[in-house]
């Protein structure tokens, strides 16, 4: 039977099916030829949508409203900045977004906020890739000074954290999460930020993993609440270079202790506050990395650094490249045998 023979009774409603089927083409948005704003755009935006960013700096305190969309710059953080205005969080997911909506290619800076400085989480799980974190400030007594996520679990990948301040309580760091939360904090660099780099409070039974990030010159590197068993917490080929503490462990109970494998701590003030030094056991090394050039902030391996070839393979999320891009697992010392390599950058030789 033909289909132009078919009754309208039977062929309009598989029309609407097929409709229905069909994939729907996203729409760039661009901002500001389309809309004046990065909110305007958001606002017009519908899921699978993308708002792209013209360089320039945006004083704006944006909101995704729960949007799968994909909000990101044309020319990366280095010329497209979105500045809150010391007056608020600068960018929240609080509406339950998912890893569809992204955050990509800003510069995020001048957010004030006790809770969230530069992005809030709450009930959100959001991708946050390729952005520059810096001069956001925390309120006190809140969390997180770049990023803070409360039942939270993003993935925040390849971003640079610069400068951000915070208070001392317990909660406080330039990424902190409490209560369910499991983010994937990977291939990051924290940098000369005043307070602690990475802070989980987090009940029993979570599993964040905190992976391949090189931190320096911040008042802590990692800090946990262990007076909860700690165990699904993974950290791992970690870079902890100079910082006035390198991992901060509160409130330990014997079993408590947290996944810490592969991880180099070197140089610190206090390498270990806390818990026993770590150092020889499960992979954890302390020794210098040699950098590339450390006054100018390149923290890219030379070829004589230990800390190539040094990390494991069971990462959870591994990505396959580095924070620039480059393969992530190459066989860097020539051994025959392809490891990852510690921190943020992987050497190729």
């Amino acid at each position: 039977m033909r289909w132009s023979r078919l009754p309208s009774f039977i062929l309009l409603p598989a029309l609407v099916v097929l409709a229905a089927l069909l994939p729907v083409s996203a729409t760039t948005i661009h901002v500001p030829a389309d809309q004046p704003t990065i909110q305007a755009g958001i606002d017009a935006a519908v899921n699978g949508d993308v708002v792209l960013v013209a360089p320039g700096t945006y004083k704006e305190n944006i909101d995704f409203h729960g949007k799968a969309i994909k909000v990101r710059s044309m020319s990366g953080p280095g010329r497209t900045i979105i500045d809150g205005g010391n007056i608020n969080t600068v960018v929240n997911f609080g509406s339950g977004e998912g890893p569809k909506s992204v955050l990509m290619g800003f510069t995020i800076q001048h957010g004030s906020a006790s809770f969230g400085a530069g992005v809030m989480l709450g009930l959100a799980s959001p991708t946050i890739i390729g952005n520059t974190f810096r001069n956001n400030a925390e309120g006190s007594g809140g969390f997180g000074a770049g990023i803070g996520g409360n039942n939270a679990s993003p993935v925040i990948e390849r971003n640079t954290f610069l400068n951000n301040t915070c208070d001392t309580q317990f909660l406080s760091g330039v990424v902190s999460f409490v209560n369910t939360s499991a983010p994937i904090i990977i291939n990051n660099i924290f940098v000369n930020n005043p307070c602690r780099a990475v802070n989980m409070t987090l009940p029993t039974g979570n599993a964040p993993v905190i992976a391949n990030n090189t931190i320096i010159n911040n008042s802590v590197g990692v800090r946990m609440d262990a007076r909860v068993p700690t165990s699904t917490q993974l950290y791992l080929n970690n870079l902890i270079y100079g910082n006035q503490m390198g991992l901060e462990v509160d409130f330990l109970s014997a079993g408590n202790e947290p996944t810490w494998t592969n991880n180099l701590v070197f140089q610190n003030t206090t390498n270990y506050f806390g818990i026993a030094d770590q150092t020889g056991q499960n992979g954890n090394i302390s020794v210098d990395p040699v950098f590339v050039d450390f006054t100018h902030h390149n923290f890219q391996l030379q070829s004589t650094s230990p800390a190539i070839d040094a990390g494991t393979l069971s990462v959870p999320h591994l990505p396959p490249t580095d924070f620039l891009g480059h393969q992530r697992v190459v066989d860097g010392n020539g051994d025959g045998i392809a490891l990852p390599d510690l921190g943020a950058y992987e050497f190729i030789p």
